[in-house]
């Protein structure tokens, strides 16, 4: 049977006209566990060995925005229609920098603090972001990235969260802070449909289905969508206001600027942050704060289901939910983990940066192992075949969806724009796949050539674009390899070389990926190879023909 389109069979949701921020701190002061006396829960909790610390308690988190808000608007200038540029790894004090850049009217670009200068300049100069909040470790990069082109840029004020000044041109974020309520500053909000919906709140960056990375403009109204949608399909087995997540997952990334910093909060869960992840850490965070949920990407959840002797060291017993989505993760490693750990349930679920992120979500009461969950609230699905026709139940093509979290579009290219929301306001995915009468959503495949490694996007055309500057290389193209030790695709490159010496093939061959390796983050690295090969495959219009590398 074919359909105009399909929709989620849990409603709607009601969506207040209110800015993040008012939504954030309203939807906290409802939990008595955040507001409760002289003994209120942390929101926010560090992972420090040491001590625990009391981390941030709502009041805290509050006066914390409230005067960083304030000293960025007295002490920096910072003003409405302003993008400033988070480079930080996990901190508690991470949604406050988000909060209080939106406190003021500015927007946030979320960059990875693992980028190199090349690939942060592209993000700095994309949004000319007028501002940037980083930590001194990663403030020589950011000065680099900066300097690269810095006509293209303009004047940056850089910002460290640290309390030692790297550079005399940078600012302690400690000494902008407003320690007088006194100082009022114009505090920024939004209360109509209209200003709700066009306001941009955060640009993270994305390949979409094609090219090199773009701003994704996730509006006001984007972000609170899908907090709500994500929270309606929630049915955890922990008890209500008396949860505790391990945050994993990046915050720069959709998924953990979701689910990290706003998400469990809006739940009443409190968060023990991870400044970085390692395995025993994470085990032994579960094991002392009773964990009861975490959001994972597949890697972690495939490398516990590999340490099983690892895992029998800790008391796991209090985490229930394990949420995974930025990359598929097999039914049967679901089945090893839950084997190990007999309380845990995983529930997979699906998303992509320009949907806010999440789309959809597997529920305890309706799991099916082998798919990406159900359509979260408020969200229309569509599948398509390759000409562009609609298709039916159980019919595979290319999914699309239309909802109140699909983004506004990609900032300084409507022709990319364009391409991904169609006139119906259907967000075009590249994901090949199929919904099933019980509305269970599945992918199968990927129309997009993006390459996934644990979960982060690599764009092809971006490497190729470096490998081509390379004065051996010739020609060449990159194509994900699945990776059955990381249970992940890697990028690999396939190169025709200038010289067409065999003897000197596979030197050369490695002289190219150790050049091109310190030129991108890390999770772009050729941990696929290389292969020498005489001629890229390419169609009449010279598209590179992938499928045909391996």
């Amino acid at each position: 049977m074919v359909l105009l389109s399909i929709k989620s069979s849990l409603g709607d949701i009601q969506e207040p006209f209110v800015d993040v921020p008012t939504f954030f701190f309203n939807s906290l002061r409802r939990h008595n566990v955040f507001t409760r006396g002289c003994d209120p829960r942390p929101v926010f909790i560090d992972d420090a060995r040491a001590q625990r610390p009391k981390g941030l308690t709502l009041d805290r988190l509050e006066i914390a925005c409230t005067r960083l808000a304030s000293g960025l608007y007295h002490n920096v200038g910072v003003r409405q229609g302003d993008v400033i540029a988070v480079v930080l790894p996990n901190s508690i004090y991470y949604p406050v920098v988000l909060m209080a850049s939106l406190m003021v009217g500015a927007s946030c670009t979320l960059a990875n603090p693992a980028y190199t200068p090349r690939e942060l300049h592209h993000q700095l100069k994309d949004t000319q972001a007028r501002h940037i909040v980083t930590t001194a470790a990663l403030c020589a990069t950011v000065a680099s990235a900066v300097e690269l082109d810095a006509a293209s840029i303009g004047k940056c004020q850089l910002l460290v969260v640290d309390r030692t000044r790297p550079k005399a041109s940078t600012l302690p974020v400690h000494t902008i802070f407003e320690v007088s309520d006194r100082r009022r500053y114009p505090r920024f909000r939004l209360t109509s449909a209209k200003t709700v919906e066009s306001k941009v709140a955060f640009i993270p960056y994305s390949s979409g289905t094609t090219g090199l990375p773009k701003g994704v403009l996730l509006s006001h109204r984007n972000i609170v969508a899908n907090v709500l949608q994500a929270a309606s399909a929630n049915d955890t087995a922990a008890p209500v206001d008396a949860s505790t997540c391990a945050g994993v997952l990046p915050m720069f990334h959709s998924f953990g600027l979701t689910f990290i910093c706003l998400l469990m909060p809006y739940m009443g869960v409190s968060t023990v942050v991870m400044s970085r992840f390692e395995m025993g850490r994470f085990l032994e965070i579960i094991q002392d704060y009773r964990v009861s949920e975490t959001m994972l990407p597949p890697p972690i959840v495939n490398a516990m289901a590999k340490m099983p002797d690892l895992l029998e060291k800790y008391d796991l017993s209090s985490l229930l939910s394990v949420t995974v989505g930025a990359a598929p993760l097999s039914s049967s490693t679901i089945a090893v983990i839950e084997k190990q750990l007999p309380n845990v349930c995983i529930q997979n679920g699906y998303g992509l940066s320009e949907a806010s992120p999440a789309i959809s979500l597997n529920s305890i009461a309706t799991r099916n192992t082998q798919s990406i969950g159900h359509l979260l609230p408020s969200i229309e699905a569509k599948v398509l075949d390759a000409d562009g026709r609609l298709l039916g139940y159980d019919e595979s093509g290319e999914l699309c969806f239309r909802g109140p979290n699909v983004m506004l579009g990609y900032l300084n290219n409507p022709a990319e724009t364009s391409l991904a929301i169609d006139s119906d306001g259907f967000l075009h995915t590249g994901d090949i796949g199929h919904i099933n009468q019980e509305q269970h959503l599945f992918i199968t495949d990927r129309k997009k050539e993006l390459i996934k490694f644990n979960g982060f996007q690599v764009a092809p055309a971006e490497l190729e674009c470096l490998l081509l500057q390379h004065p051996l290389v010739r020609d060449c193209a990159v194509a994900g390899v699945f990776d059955s030790e990381r249970q992940t695709e890697v990028p690999k490159a396939y190169l025709v070389l200038a010289a067409s010496d065999a003897e000197q093939n596979t030197h050369a061959g490695q002289e190219i990926v150790e050049w091109l390796n310190a030129q991108v983050a890390y999770f772009k690295q050729l941990r696929g190879g290389f292969k020498v090969i005489d001629a890229i495959p390419r169609n009449a219009s010279g598209k590179i023909l992938r499928r045909l590398l391996n």
